[in-house]
């Protein structure tokens, strides 16, 4: 059963990063979202505007 244990094992090694991963993250802060709620909805539709737009090459240089 050697190619099942190997399986295993990439299994287990990959969920073991994730779960490091998992742990060594910062909670998200809600806080952050409800004070500058304004900004983020500005800044969102900004994005949305921009999608398949380019900017002028000048912007883009300086």
């Amino acid at each position: 059963m050697g190619l099942v244990d190997e399986i295993r094992n990439r299994r287990d090694s990959w969920s073991q990063r994730l779960e490091e991963q998992r742990v060594s993250q910062k909670p998200y802060d809600h806080e952050f979202e409800k004070r500058n709620a304004k900004k983020i909805e500005k800044e969102i539709k900004k994005n949305r505007d921009m999608v398949g737009k380019f900017p002028p090459v000048e912007k883009l240089s300086g």
